[in-house]
């Protein structure tokens, strides 16, 4: 471990108390002026420190500093996170990272992406330190292509679930998997799969979830239709605790992917259920109402001339 790192573990083990700089010093052999140097350092590099004359630094409780302590005392499996200032995007990481043979749900946390991405190429606005932006790299021992629509189910039950009992809300999802909030988009999941032709299986899973965590500021077309899980910079949770949760409730729920009550939540949350929608065939618009979603977790929508069509993929649009 780097100074630094020795540093901010030593606070975050005593988060809410003041340590001197002479008592970090004598800890780890370095003199109060290099503790000061790291302290300033951490400070830029974007961690909430207090300091205080005569009685030395502090992280407050309710600090939402990105922190691989927290994440991981907070963990049920073993998993390997990596946590990033700064990335291009996370899913681009994770793809990266195959080259290594990464070990089955590795995650790339990153405070920040510079160019995020959504599904058919879209961008996701992920500005530095109020967001999520995390990739989880997925090894399904045995799946095959056409059943990969289970993993962007579940993913979304997974994530929606965390939300909702970590930060007591009650989310909703819109097939296919974005999370919403208040009517409002709150998280988007990027499901990316490396296969095997020959066997038609799925060899490597990169699952990029974004989460507007305490975002308040969002571009000009983007302020109707995206919001935030909270709306105060000051939270009564920090980002680890609900990424710890989101990684635990994804491992769970991967390994059990033909479970019934998964289908049973994710359309008991559906967030297009009864409402009218814009569906494309052959690029045309089509005007339609959802029905319901079927236990394969296909769209089921009555047209306007009273024709139930299933759809299995695709983009569907709602009045705002």
């Amino acid at each position: 471990m780097t100074t630094k790192e020795k540093i901010i573990s030593m606070l975050e083990e005593n988060k809410g108390s003041y340590l001197s700089g002479e008592d970090i010093g004598i800890q780890l052999n370095i003199s109060r002026a290099a503790v000061s140097k790291a302290i300033k350092e951490l400070k830029n590099n974007g961690y909430t420190i207090d300091s205080v004359n005569r009685k030395g630094h502090c992280i407050p409780h309710k600090s939402n500093t990105l922190s691989l302590i927290e994440i991981k005392k907070n963990l049920k499996y073993n998993n390997d996170i990596i946590l990033k200032d700064s990335v291009f995007s996370t899913n681009s990481e994770g793809k990266n990272y195959l080259v290594n043979n990464p070990e089955h749900g590795t995650v790339i946390i990153a405070n920040e992406q510079t160019n995020g991405r959504g599904r058919k190429g879209r961008s996701f606005f992920s500005p530095k330190n109020t967001g999520i932006y995390m990739s989880i790299i997925l090894k399904p021992k045995t799946l095959l292509l056409e059943n990969s629509f289970k993993i962007t189910i579940a993913t979304a039950v997974a994530v929606s679930n965390a939300i909702d009992e970590i930060c007591n809300k009650d989310t909703q999802i819109k097939w296919v998997n974005d999370i919403f909030l208040n009517n409002k988009k709150i998280c988007g999941i990027l499901t990316e799969a490396i296969t095997d032709f020959e066997s038609g299986s799925i060899e490597n899973i990169v699952l990029g979830i974004g989460v507007n965590f305490n975002t308040l500021n969002f571009p000009e077309d983007l302020s109707h239709t995206a919001g935030s899980i909270f709306l105060e910079d000051i939270t009564p949770i920090n980002r680890n605790q609900l990424i710890s949760k989101i990684i635990n409730n994804l491992m769970d729920i991967i390994e059990n992917l033909d479970d019934s009550e998964i289908i049973k939540i994710y359309r008991n949350k559906s967030f297009l259920i009864g409402r009218d929608i814009i569906y494309y065939e052959k690029n045309s618009p089509i005007q339609g109402i959802v029905v319901d979603i079927d236990d394969n977790g296909h769209l089921i929508v009555q047209d306007s001339n009273k024709i139930i069509k299933i759809l299995k993929s695709g983009e569907v649009n709602f009045k705002w």
